[in-house]
């Protein structure tokens, strides 16, 4: 069965650069297939599209802002077109209006993605060219929709001088701490960030790739880290990690072995910002625990944390430790009450 489709939500105030970071993603997207759901047509660079081909399927949503949309069906009938088995969609990234709500999207979001599709997290932009600096203050909307955000990206760094950049930073830091930050310069941000990448080794070298490389250099901000480990896990241990630890982590997935008797042993487990799910099961090649942790700010504190989670001689984790992991299991997937 396919992984459901992420859906991620990328906003930001009115002229914060959404546009111009979909349009990088776009173009640097390489054989992903990405379909896009964005507020106001007319922002969007349909050349750019055109040129990189990525946008496989387009949707407007027209007459106002998606999240004061009456119509809470919308963005349910896009999801569900998006991720029909025939549109073939490996991710679908949805632009919101420079005015919209945030916490009111990310609600219709969560409530719209079916079972084909899953929350792929919120991507908040902060504009460091325009915004005041009293918006970083407690208190105000800025730490509203901050406190939403999964990724917080301070735009258009390349227009500001390195200590204006820093303060907005710092700005954003202050007012959620430990949430993952990057900067992005003319809109270039990896894609590797957001959503997994495919390469169709047979393909002709496209024009998006050839600007990737010429910009590689603007848009790989941050670090991953790649842990293995043969011995299972401690499932109420790895439970807190995924659930909390690790802000710095935007992304942990990959594949974990558990030793709980008459549990399953194999787990794929994923989490966006603070958005965890975890699945039964685990592709057969796959050995022991595979974890890949992706974030702007990661360093070797990341292996500790990680070391923590291993279950150690003598532990023997039961079906109440268990529980802990089962509650970030998508509830069509969970064990019958008993079983």
């Amino acid at each position: 069965m396919k992984e459901p489709v992420p859906v991620i939500v990328v906003a930001g105030g009115l002229g914060a650069g959404k546009t111009t970071v979909l349009n990088h993603l776009l173009r640097h997207s390489a054989d992903t297939r990405i379909g896009v759901i964005v507020n106001d047509f007319g922002d969007i660079d349909v050349d750019g599209l055109l040129v990189a081909g990525q946008a496989d399927m387009l949707f407007s949503a027209a007459g106002g802002c998606l999240c004061c949309a009456t119509d809470d069906g919308m963005i349910a009938d896009f999801v569900k077109r998006l991720t029909a088995p025939r549109a073939g969609i490996d991710v679908i990234v949805l632009e919101a209006s420079g005015v919209a709500e945030p916490a009111v999207l990310v609600h219709k979001v969560l409530g719209s993605v079916g079972k084909r599709a899953r929350f792929g997290g919120m991507v908040l932009l902060v504009d460091a060219e325009h915004t005041p600096s009293d918006a970083c203050d407690a208190g105000g909307e800025l730490e509203r929709h901050l406190a939403l955000a999964d990724l917080v990206v301070v735009t258009k760094a390349d227009r500001v001088d390195a200590d204006r950049l820093e303060e907005v930073r710092a700005g954003v830091r202050r007012l959620v701490p430990g949430r993952p930050v990057t900067t992005a310069r003319h809109g270039a941000l990896d894609p590797s960030l957001l959503f997994e990448l495919r390469h169709e080794e047979s393909r002709q070298l496209t024009l998006g790739d050839i600007h990737a490389g010429e910009h590689a250099h603007l848009h790989t901000p941050y670090r991953t880290v790649a842990w293995r480990q043969s011995a299972p896990l401690h499932p109420r241990r790895l439970a807190e990690v995924l659930g909390g630890g690790l802000p710095e982590a935007f992304r942990i997935k990959g594949f974990v072995t558990i030793d709980v008797p008459g549990a399953t042993s194999r787990w794929t487990v994923h989490r966006v910002g603070r958005h965890v799910r975890v699945t039964p099961g685990a592709p057969s090649r796959s050995r022991g625990s595979e974890l890949v942790l992706i974030g702007p700010d990661l360093d070797g504190s990341a292996y500790d944390a990680l070391a923590g989670v291993v279950q150690q001689p003598g532990e023997e984790p039961d079906l109440d430790d268990l529980m802990g992991l089962e509650r970030f299991v998508p509830a069509d997937l969970r064990r019958a009450p008993g079983a």
